[in-house]
This record gives structure tokens, sequence and C-alpha cells, in this order.
């Protein structure tokens, strides 16, 4: 159920991924459910998931430092046409998606 609903999610985003990614250039789209609505949903660019990583290497925040990392390395490469990056992000977990697009279906990959 969880799998479904973060498919669905991301599904729904696509279109905004693909908008930022053509002003913003390459980044991933960042979800936190729990925060207020104005702040749930953002777009972060290369040089912010850049900033990021280094701020959560100064904190010794193995974890999210390594989403970041893999984020970075996969924004670089995603065609915004046929596939977008996501990271979800709750209080406990963080989770990078990479949704490919195929024939109209998402292929779900969480890390």
């Amino acid at each position: 159920m969880v799998k479904l609903t973060i498919e669905r999610i991301c599904a729904d985003m696509c279109d905004y991924y693909r908008g930022f990614h053509s002003i913003e250039g390459p980044g991933a789209m960042v979800y936190v459910p729990m925060a207020e609505e104005k702040d749930s949903m953002f777009y972060l660019d290369l040089d912010c998931l850049m900033n990021a990583l280094n701020d959560f290497n100064s904190r010794d925040m193995a974890g999210p430092a390594e989403i970041m990392q893999k984020a970075i390395v996969r924004s670089e490469t995603v065609d915004p046409k046929k596939e977008a990056l996501f990271i979800i992000q709750d209080e406990k977990h963080m989770a990078l998606i990479h949704y490919k697009l195929d024939n109209e279906t998402g292929e779900f990959m969480a890390m």
C-alpha cells in the first residue's frame, strides 16, 4: 500500500519536476509530507543538493549524505522527458526515488 501511494505521488509530481528542471536545471523534487503545506514540496537544483551534502557531512549524518550524493549523480543524467528524481523525507527517513516513465507507467525505485 505504501509503495502504491508513493508511486501515485511521484506520478502526480512529474509535471512539476519537468517544469522546475527546465527552469532551474538538474536537481530533485523534494516532498516532506509532515511539513506545512507551503513547505511540503520544493525543488533542489544541483547547487542546493551539493550544499545539502556538505551540510549533512559536516554534521556527521552519513545516511542523508549518502542520499544526497546519489541524488547529485543521478540528477546529472536524468532525461526529464522520460524520468524524474524525487527525495521523500519524513522525521525518521529519507528516500531517493528515480521514477521512470515507460508507456505512461512508472517504475518505482527507492534507495
